[in-house]
């Protein structure tokens, strides 16, 4: 059987995360399209093709029929049985495909909660078979969206059991530590959803009690110059740390005292599952998805 993943791109994030770990199992034929990413060399390490494409998120016609296009010489070269998509966008564009090509199947798999864009995720649902990886995610498509509830297929994200290299330990945080630093970590994309902004300006609170604390930073993306200059304003220079994307990531997870999720929504997140595979301790923001 012959797959093919779509995402909006291969970087850092839960969602490309679960897409490379979808590939990982062999027991059919993969491939993926996005716009690229950190996981591009992974992939093809382990021997499943990425296609490069435009952004799905543009709406420029001339960029969407370019999409479309990519999209469908894939599916034909690729000869897919399975179009798996992961992005609202991806699954409009498999649909135009299953109209054209009846025979491919559908899979959407929903990673977060919306609350737009309703005529269109109908239409590019509609004969799909949905996969939400929580709960919430569930009710926001069923809910919000319409969708009846025996499509909604709920199956919750996942991680291999971490195996920690000590050899890999960053040697940053093992400065801080050894100085007697409280280490309070928040990884994801740098972006408005994740909350960053809320986590720096805690600590900001928090450091004035002890100024022994030191919120760790791990992660990188669009907001990162704005969480800077954030940090900045505070006078917090010496209680942030920026460490940037990191590959060992269950390395950092154990090196810090607890973890922080400020996330102002969520679909069903990885950080948690991560820390908690590790015995740690994560205060998260009070909403559906880290509920």
């Amino acid at each position: 059987m012959n797959i093919l993943h779509i995402s909006r791109t291969m970087g850092q994030g839960g969602a490309e995360k679960i897409v490379y770990q979808l590939c990982e199992n062999n027991a059919h034929k993969q491939c993926v399209i996005s716009t690229g990413g950190i996981y591009v060399n992974k992939l093809e390490k382990i021997g499943v093709k990425h296609f490069y494409m435009p952004d799905i998120e543009n709406k420029r016609i001339t960029l969407m029929i370019e999409c479309f296009f990519k999209i469908f010489k894939v599916v034909k070269k690729q000869k897919i049985d399975i179009i798996h998509t992961h992005h609202r966008m991806a699954a409009f564009y498999a649909r135009l495909i299953c109209i054209i090509c009846p025979k491919i199947k559908h899979v959407y798999t929903a990673h977060n909660i919306f609350s737009n864009r309703k005529a269109l995720t109908r239409f590019s649902l509609k004969n799909a078979t949905i996969v939400a990886v929580g709960k919430g995610v569930k009710n926001n498509l069923v809910n919000d969206y319409e969708i009846l509830d025996e499509r909604v297929n709920i199956i919750y994200n996942s991680i291999k059991k971490p195996k920690i290299n000590h050899q890999k330990r960053n040697r940053v945080l093992e400065d801080l530590l050894k100085n007697e630093k409280y280490l309070v970590g928040n990884i994801g994309r740098l972006t408005e959803q994740k909350g960053f902004d809320i986590f720096v300006k805690a600590i900001s609170n928090v450091s004035k009690i002890n100024p022994n604390i030191v919120g760790v930073i791990v992660g990188d993306g669009e907001d990162r110059k704005k969480i800077e200059n954030t940090v900045i304003s505070l006078h917090l220079e010496k209680n942030i740390c920026f460490l940037g994307y990191q590959a060992n990531i269950f390395e950092i997870i154990e090196q810090l005292n607890f973890i922080v999720l400020s996330s102002r929504w969520e679909g069903f997140p990885l950080t948690p599952i991560e820390s908690f595979a590790l015995g740690k301790t994560i205060i998260a923001s009070d909403i559906t998805g880290n509920k």
